[in-house]
């Protein structure tokens, strides 16, 4: 049955479809690296921290570099490079793009560390007495060009070590308008939102007409979010065999279950904070028992994470308080730091235009409850709230600027 929805699916996509997106990407083409060792994992460690830029320019006078599995992510005051690795003959390569992540401004990137500026000692597991990134950066599609050079200069602050700040990527970690390479709510976007900075996403999550939980961020079946085909109205309006046979997110990727987006980054990412973003009350009886199980998988294979129900509103916290033992149910809650004392919430989540309100934030914190605010995306305000605030961790649509300022602190 799914083959033939499969059939007639791809038949009526390919007879409807007159156009794919309305955001297209705005990322380089990028030249593969060519066969290459991996880096050891003993040489990531000793790369990150502080960075200064000596020629200053478009990127300011300093960065952050950070890895995640085989990316290494540099994160400057106005753009943020992504990088794939690799090594030989002891020196350590490193290929991908720049981008400003509010506007079109990009380019390729193409660096390395040589043998004698790092990279021998690096690949051994040594800090090395002195540590240079040299390479190249161009414009658009057009070839590096541009001399850059980063200089290590600290590692990171005690202030950025002795405790975990949650860095919440929006949407998985970006969302679809900003014109990324991969779809807001997908597991690509779950996979790539490290890159960005993140060590946390919020999802959407919605329930289909068979009650079968799935992130999507609107509550209908639009050209925004999705390639234009044979399907529209509400999400719960179609069963899953449905949306999966008929409905291909802006990217082309398919419109994740919950179960799949959460084992996904189980798996495949070291995420350590899921925050689920319940846009409809009746999606809280079906989300729980997910949770659970997934809480209980990534137990199972040793992983750290916190899978948190948002509460946002007054009919989704009726929707829990409904619920047997709700007091034991992970939750982040947004309405107000009395609710969540009373739902015993792991967090509470205030919208960022309320101020820091550090009063509150630490009267919360003192019962054991994280707090998190919600989605600031201005670079100017993200440094403010990280600098002069006491939040455990922000959402952001943005998270290289929130990792920027966030790692950058003395």
């Amino acid at each position: 049955m799914k083959v033939a929805y499969r059939t007639i699916g791809l038949l009526l996509i390919a007879f409807c479809m007159t156009c794919t997106t309305d955001y297209p990407v705005d990322v380089p083409v990028i030249p593969p690296l060519p066969a290459l060792d991996a880096v050891p994992d003993i040489s990531k460690p000793l790369m990150e921290g502080v960075y200064t830029i000596p020629t200053g320019g478009r990127f300011g006078d300093d960065a952050v570099v950070k890895w995640s599995t085989k990316y290494v992510s540099i994160f400057t005051r106005t753009a943020y490079m992504i990088l794939e690795t690799g090594t030989k003959d002891s020196i350590l390569f490193m290929r991908g793009y720049w981008r400003v992540p509010t506007s079109d401004d990009m380019g390729l990137v193409d660096l390395v560390i040589a043998k004698n500026e790092g990279a021998s000692s690096l690949l051994k597991g040594i800090m090395p007495a002195s540590l240079t990134i040299r390479g190249r950066y161009g414009q658009q599609n057009n070839p590096a060009n541009t001399n850059i050079s980063f200089v290590f200069s600290r590692t990171f602050s005690a202030t950025v070590t002795s405790k975990k700040f949650l860095i919440v990527g929006h949407r998985g970690g970006g969302r679809t308008s900003d014109r990324l390479p991969i779809s807001e709510n997908s597991t690509a976007m779950i996979g790539y939102a490290e890159r960005f900075g993140a060590n946390g996403v919020e999802i959407d999550v919605r329930l289909t007409k068979d009650k079968i939980p799935v992130l999507y961020h609107d509550d209908d079946i639009n050209i925004r979010l999705t390639q234009k085909g044979p399907l529209n109205g509400p999400i719960s309006n179609f069963t899953y065999i449905q949306l999966l046979t008929f409905v291909e997110l802006i990217r082309g990727e398919e419109i994740p279950t919950l179960r799949a987006a959460l084992k996904f980054a189980i798996d495949n990412t070291q995420l350590e904070f899921v925050w689920l973003d319940t846009k409809d009350p009746e999606v809280v009886s079906y989300t729980i028992p997910i949770q659970r199980e997934m809480l209980q998988y990534a137990a199972s294979k040793g992983r750290t994470i916190d899978i948190l129900i948002g509460v946002p509103a007054d009919d989704v916290l009726a929707a829990v308080k409904s619920m047997p033992d709700y007091t034991n149910i992970p939750t982040l809650c947004e309405i107000s730091p009395e609710e969540a004392r009373l739902l015993n919430s792991k967090a509470w989540g205030p919208r960022w235009t309320l101020g820091t309100q550090n009063d509150l934030v630490a009267s919360v914190q003192a019962d054991g409850i994280k707090a998190l605010c919600w989605t600031i995306d201005v670079p100017a305000y993200i440094n403010q709230y990280i600098h002069q605030g006491r939040f455990d961790g922000l959402l952001t649509n943005y998270p290289s600027y929130v990792a920027y300022y966030h790692y950058i602190r003395e």
